[in-house]
């Protein structure tokens, strides 16, 4: 690569050991994919954030660039905490992971992370510009920044995060370049409606597993998606598949049209997506065939306040049935919201438990035995078979608490 003075000076450890190594690991990134340069970046989002992820190794890793003393030079946010920030004794998480979970929190906060804890720092924590080059690690989180706002990152990983919030800046590579953000694959949608909510997580999961890492063009949605919406199937298909960048039409700001979106490409393949797809894929999504639940759990992306108040809705003031333990994960601000609106404790009579800037996936949940999840998530239903070794039922949000309050599983579809 090409480096300024500025940047050979980083190099040759004229500005400290820690700035030296980030140089040394983002200069050996970018010489193996062929970068031409370094671009500066606005923002991080960083993935070194659950021990039950980053292991000892990477706890120890963030310790020693702390040590050596990295600090970030751009805002950067981090993906939600591996234990219940509120209580994490009350979630039974042991005590031997919660002492590892504090020394990773303790590393990155030396460093200067922002500690929203959270996989939707754009609301309200790090919102993304069109055009703006960011360099971000979740993979939802990617993948809503490139094609909900038009920003530009990769889905980068841990440590290299960590470097570029330090040096503030990125290989120029990959999404950054106009060329590699053309769109590849024509997704028609052929549903004639706006979807309903479970379908968006649907729609992701199935987009995931047919285009791996390849640029869809999504024509024909209807209506005006919700921004929970976009977040959902974002989500779905960085999940199931490992989408970066979707091409909405009429809603990611590079496409207005499909013209646009493929920039002069040709379509390599063309998709049809009808409503029995949806319910096919649906069906697929479901690794549990009975009617018996006892875990259902939603916020995997972190729900908003606007899906916390339409859980609070559906509930209209019943309870939650004895046999089954019901959690919603938000990050601090919606739960802020939440308590101040009085919702949280309208929640909480109602039996369902809101923990804090953590989720199913990351956490210990191991330890409270669960057999079958229910959830709204597409993202989890991938996940949750590997990562909590549970069967899964995929499902609305209606359907969910449905299913809490009656002690079974409720499925209008």
């Amino acid at each position: 690569m090409e480096l300024t003075s500025e940047e050979l000076a980083i190099l040759n450890g004229d500005e400290g050991k820690a700035r030296q190594f980030a140089m040394e690991i983002l200069v050996k990134v970018g010489e193996s994919c062929n970068a031409k340069r370094l671009i500066p970046i606005d923002s991080v989002h960083l993935v070194l954030h659950a021990y039950k992820s980053a292991f000892t190794a990477g706890v120890e890793a963030a310790e020693r660039i702390a040590e050596m003393g990295g600090r970030f030079t751009v805002p950067t946010t981090i993906d939600p905490c591996g234990m219940d920030t509120e209580d994490w004794r009350a979630a039974r998480t042991p005590e031997d992971y919660a002492k590892m979970q504090i020394r990773l929190n303790n590393a990155v906060m030396k460093m200067g992370v922002i500690p929203v804890w959270t996989c939707t720092p754009y609301y309200g924590f790090n919102l993304p510009r069109f055009g703006e080059n960011i360099a971000w690690s979740e993979s939802s989180a990617v993948s809503f920044a490139n094609t909900v706002c038009g920003a530009r990152t990769n889905r980068q990983s841990a440590i290299i995060d960590i470097c570029m919030g330090i040096i503030g800046k990125a290989p120029e590579m990959g999404l950054y370049l106009d060329e590699n953000r053309k769109g590849e694959v024509l997704i028609q949608l052929n549903v004639g409606r706006p979807l309903k909510q479970w379908e968006y997580p649907a729609l992701g999961f199935l987009l995931g597993k047919k285009l791996g890492s390849r640029i869809g063009v999504i024509d024909g949605m209807k209506g005006s998606p919700s921004q929970d919406n976009l977040k959902s199937l974002c989500a779905a298909a960085a999940a199931s598949g490992s989408v970066a960048l979707l091409h909405i039409v009429g809603i990611t700001p590079e496409a207005r049209s499909v013209e646009d979106a493929f920039s002069g490409n040709i379509p390599e393949e063309t998709i049809s997506v009808r409503e029995e797809d949806l319910l096919n894929i649906r069906k697929e999504m479901n690794t549990h065939e009975g009617e018996e639940i006892d875990f259902v759990a939603l916020g995997c992306p972190h729900y908003s306040i606007n899906e916390m108040i339409r859980v609070r809705d559906i509930l209209n003031g019943r309870k939650i049935h004895e046999s089954v333990t019901m959690w919603i994960f938000a990050n601090s601000y919606a739960i802020k919201l939440s308590e101040e609106m009085g919702i949280r404790e309208e929640l909480e009579k109602a039996g369902i438990i809101i923990r804090a800037e953590t989720c199913m996936i990351i956490s210990p949940l191991s330890e409270w035995g669960f057999k079958t999840i229910m959830t709204d998530s597409g993202k989890c239903t991938h996940y949750a078979p590997m990562e909590c070794k549970t069967d899964i039922v995929f499902a609305s949000t209606e359907e969910c608490v449905e299913s809490a309050v009656a002690g079974h599983v409720v499925m209008e579809v």
